[in-house]
Order: C-alpha cells, then structure tokens, then sequence
C-alpha cells in the first residue's frame, strides 16, 4: 500500500495578517477622512468667520454715516428761528440699522438688481439673510451714546467744578443701597474695598499727583474732595507684581480693572453706566434711558446752597425719574435740557440758577452739567455669515463733522 503524504496543519497566519493589514489600512484611512474633514470644517469657519467680520465692518461703516448726517441734522437745528431752535432729532434712535436696511429706503427693479441695490444680493434665504452670491449673510449695529454715561475721566483734578460733580455723581452711584452686595466680599488679597474706598482709588489713579485724596461727606450726602496725606501708590504694593497708578487718564473702559477695588462685580454692577470716552469737560446727556443715570442727572441740577433732603428718599426720586420717563415717552424726538429741568423744577426741587442759563444754541448749560446732544458713541456692530458671527465695538467721536469725516475711531476691537 503507498504511504500518505503527511498533512501539513495549516494555522492561518496570512489570512490573520490581512486582517490586520486590512484594519489598520482602514484605520488609517479613516483618520486621513476625518482630518480632511476637519480640516475643511476649519476653512469653512475661517472663511465664513472673514466674511461676518467684513459684514460688522459694513455695519460700522452705515452706523458712523448715519451719525455724520446726525450731527449735520444738530447743526442745522441748531440755526432753526423760534421755537424750533435746537429742536432735538434724534435719527439714530429711530433707524434699525441691519442688512435690510439698504433694501428698505433704495429702489430695487423688478426682478432684477436696481440701481443703487445692495451690490450681489440675490434675495433672501429661508432665516432672512442676504444672499451675496456664493453666501448668505446679515449684519446688525447698535449704537450707544456715550454721554449718557458717567466719565470716570473728569475726576482729574481737585478744584475744578467739572471734577467735583463727576466725584459728586460717581459716589451718589456706588453708594447706592442697591449694590451694597458687590461690596460686601473680599478681595484675592482678602481686602474688602468699601464704596468710598472704590471712588478714593478712581479718583486717585487719573488725578496728577502722589498723595491719596480724601472725601468729606455731609448729612446729606453732598460730597467734596481734597488731598489727604497717604502714599496713594500703597493700595498696590500688596499685588504681585507691584505698580504705580497711572496719574493719567484711562484709555479704555477695561483699564479700570487694574484700579484697587474694581472686580468683575464691580464691573458688572456699574459698567454699563461708565465711560472714559468723552470730553472729560462734555455735559451728561439727558435723555439716558436708565433709572440710575437719570436720578444722578437729577440729582446734578439741585442747588447745592439749598439742598433738599427729599432727594435722599429713594422713593420720592423714583418719581420724578418715572416722570421724566414718561415724558420721553411724549416726545420720541428725545428731551431738551429745558424740558428736563422743566419736570425737575414742577416737583419743588431747587434747580442750580446756573443750569437755567442756556448758552445760545449749543443745547448745554452754561456751567455744562447736563446737555441734550452728543459727539461721542459706541457702535456695536454683528456680522453672521454661515454659522458665524462676529462682533466688532468701535467708540465713534464726531466733533466736528466738517473736520472728522465719519469720525474719530477712539476704540477698536473684534471679537
């Protein structure tokens, strides 16, 4: 009988090792998919993320010629006869300034591009964005007016009337009973700022000398100012690293976090309400439509010689604030300082004699405590493009238009 040949056991190695081969192949082809996905996904964000900046831009570039007509408008009222003088019309209030703006007030042909239409628009896409060609986008600005605000650099100074009633009105605010909270924690160098201790360090870091300054405080809450005999410099020799304050004016609202005593809370509480942008030497606007603002505004106008103790009376001020709200609500083309003062003086406050003498047709009052006109604003301006928006700020100051141009660019930032 002829022998068998010995069977050989067969394991399977090669078809193991094609497996693998085959799964890291795989592996690895997947990786290179998804990065070339992210990768894509990345180029679209950064193209999309060009596009709604250069849209904001857009936003910021309509914002600051519609103020340029608005200061016109100012000038041109300004010359009006008779009760028309100084009639404040305020456009950029009224105008919704966003991408279907340009759409609403120029012509459009029918079934095609008008003349003076938005250039590449094509119509709009199911969320109500423009359609520019290969994109669909839309921007968006708001403007604030900057005077409304508390200019934290007018308390440069010791003497100077336009110092004393910035410290006047930033202790009437900080020392409001309502924000109490933000002063009842300590700090990271476990030192708790009171609301006096707060106004002492701003005053201190935008003033021009050395040595702290000091409040006196009356019963009735009249403020003044003078210097005291401390190292203003040691609030800051406990911070690593140590520093000096300024002895300069801010330059930007962020710089107020280096001063002693200002936190995020503080921040949050009062920085709406704040600027370092203005004039230090421009009048408080009055047609701010916050409580707060109005009630130091108020407060601004009372003689001093005849201090009227109701205006401590949260209660009794809120009144004359919601009056004067109401009135606004009566006159959309905002108020005058005549007006203003009009309602203050109807409750029985005494209203400073200098307030009610007007300075021809510049819209302040001569000892430019309060005015009804500004030159300084915040456009804060969105551009969405794809799945992204970006924000840019800019601080506009139009003091001369026939000089300015579309305005003098204060501050600048994109997010």
């Amino acid at each position: 009988m002829p022998r068998r040949p010995d069977k050989t056991p067969q394991r399977g190695v090669t078809l193991l090792m094609v497996i693998v081969s085959i799964a890291i192949l795989t592996a690895v082809a997947a990786e290179f998919a998804f990065q070339s996905r992210v990768d894509l996904e990345l180029a679209t964000h950064q193209r999309d993320a060009l596009r709604a900046e250069y849209l904001a831009k857009s936003s910021i570039g309509l914002a600051r010629m519609l103020l340029l007509f608005q200061k016109q408008l100012d000038r041109t009222t300004g010359a009006l006869p008779g009760p028309l003088q100084g009639m404040n019309l305020q456009l950029w209030r009224m105008a919704k300034l966003d991408c279907h703006l340009l759409q609403t007030v120029l012509p459009q042909g029918e079934g095609r591009r008008g003349k003076f239409a938005t250039a590449g628009a094509l119509g709009l896409d199911d969320q109500g964005r423009i359609q520019y060609g290969g994109f669909a986008g839309c921007f968006d600005a708001r403007i604030e007016d900057e005077q409304e605000k508390l200019n934290v650099n007018a308390l440069a100074g010791l003497q100077t009337g336009t110092a004393q009633g910035a410290v006047q009105r930033l202790y009437n605010l900080v020392s409001d009973k309502r924000f109490e909270f933000v002063f009842d924690r300590e700090d990271s160098t476990r030192t708790r700022t009171s609301p006096n201790d707060a106004l002492i360090a701003l005053k201190d870091w935008v003033d021009d000398d050395q040595t702290q300054s000091a409040l006196n405080i009356t019963g009735l809450g009249q403020v003044t100012v003078q210097n005291g005999f401390a190292d203003e410099g040691a609030l800051y020799a406990r911070y690593t690293p140590r520093y000096q304050p300024k002895n300069a004016w801010f330059d930007s609202l962020g710089e107020l976090f280096l001063v002693s005593g200002v936190n995020d809370r503080f921040m949050a509480a009062f920085g709406d309400r704040l600027t370092v942008y203005p004039d230090p030497n421009a009048p408080l606007n009055v047609n701010s439509d916050d409580p707060l603002l109005i009630a130091l505004a108020i407060r601004s106008i009372a003689d001093p010689a005849r201090p009227d103790p109701r205006l401590n009376d949260p209660v009794f001020l809120d009144g004359i604030v919601q009056k004067i709200r109401a009135a606004k609500l009566m006159m959309p083309m905002g108020l005058s300082v005549q007006d203003f003062t009009s309602i203050v003086q109807s409750t029985g406050i005494a209203v400073n004699s200098s307030v009610t003498q007007r300075q021809g047709t510049g819209g302040t009052t001569a000892n430019s405590f309060l005015g009804d006109k500004s030159d300084t604003y915040r456009i804060v301006a969105t551009g969405q493009a794809g799945n992204v928006e970006r924000r840019v700020v800019a601080v506009i100051r139009l003091a001369d238009p026939t000089q300015d141009g579309l305005g003098r660019v204060l501050y600048w930032r994109t997010d």
